[in-house]
């Protein structure tokens, strides 16, 4: 009998040519192939795919040129933005105040 499970990955897509950034959802199943080797299969709003890290087309200008990232690195990314953005607004703040 062969083991079989399967587990939910998020990933993060992000165009290089017009910056835009999406996720999308996979299911993947994993099954022993009986010979001490692993299948993983990947499916995509119930369609069988390929991996999550190859041949994506951007949804906005349809380039190809897409990172890849886990759906982890998409939270690190927004709170390394988030703090960006503030630190930009104190530096504005100071200037309309000519503080700085």
């Amino acid at each position: 009998m062969r083991d079989t499970w399967s587990s939910h990955e998020s990933w993060v897509y992000e165009c290089l040519n017009c910056l835009t950034t999406w996720p999308e959802e996979f299911e993947v199943i994993h099954t022993a192939d009986g010979h001490g080797g692993e299948v993983v299969v990947y499916s995509h709003e119930g369609h069988p795919c390929t991996t999550p890290w190859l041949d994506h087309v951007c949804p906005r200008c349809r380039c190809q040129n897409v990172k890849t990232f886990p759906g982890t690195r998409r939270r690190e990314r927004a709170q390394a933005q988030a703090a960006a953005r503030d630190d930009l607004e104190i530096v504005f703040r100071l200037r309309r105040l000519h503080a700085w």
